[in-house]
């Protein structure tokens, strides 16, 4: 991970974001590659606990990516984080002009960060919901089954439609990604889910969506 500075010298340089491949960070990693603006990507391994080292902390104190640093201020949470590159730059199109369809997709997206991701964390971190070991099998299996059911959620959302808010791209496509690409690395037949599945396509078909797989050497998203 890049030195601290990038952060603290942000107000006269491009945004700063931190992320780690593989991670929910894949989203606003996407988003700021759609803008087309200069930004800096600053791997965060989460595998090698570099979100815990106090140079990261420093960034953000609660330990996690992605973190978007700008103007010498820090944005955490993709939904945050996401709306502020859809209100950002306009002229991407990214973002609903119309108020109330802006709160929906705001829901969307906290409705990403609190179900199937809450799932996923359950799945792998099972001792963040229980102390008893003899625990940690049933709440993988309820977790798992829970995020199946939150993919079949989207799949029904996407039927009839382009994208997930509707015929316009947003900033909430690159984050219903992420959990596609999860799903596919949790060894979940997401094939089968026709409308999910021709979204993940219409995404690998974006050269931004292309540029950041590439960058992050995702394997689970193809």
């Amino acid at each position: 991970m890049n030195d601290i500075s990038t952060v603290r010298d942000a107000d006269t340089r491009e945004p700063v974001l931190f992320y780690s491949p593989g991670a929910c960070s894949l989203a606003s990693h996407i988003a700021l590659e759609e803008t087309g603006k200069p930004y800096k990507a600053i791997e965060t391994l989460l595998a090698q606990n570099q979100h815990m080292t106090p140079e990261y902390l420093a960034v953000n104190p609660r330990g996690k990516v992605p973190a978007l640093a700008v103007g010498g201020r820090v944005i955490t949470e993709n939904t945050a984080i996401l709306t502020y590159i859809g209100l950002t730059y306009p002229e991407t199109g990214m973002f609903p002009a119309d108020t109330i369809e802006q709160m929906q997709c705001i829901a969307q997206m906290a409705w990403f960060s609190n179900t199937p991701h809450i799932f996923q964390r359950a799945r792998f971190r099972p001792y963040r919901f229980t102390d008893r070991e003899d625990m940690f099998d049933n709440i993988r299996a309820k977790a798992t089954e829970g995020y199946w059911e939150a993919m079949q959620e989207v799949d029904g959302l996407i039927d009839g439609k382009r994208w997930i808010m509707g015929d316009v791209y947003t900033v909430a496509d690159p984050y219903a990604l992420v959990f596609y690409g999860w799903g596919m690395s949790n060894g979940m037949p997401m094939e089968t889910l026709v409308n999910y599945t021709r979204h993940k396509d219409q995404m690998l078909q974006r050269k931004a969506v292309r540029t950041v797989l590439e960058r992050e050497k995702n394997p689970h998203i193809k």
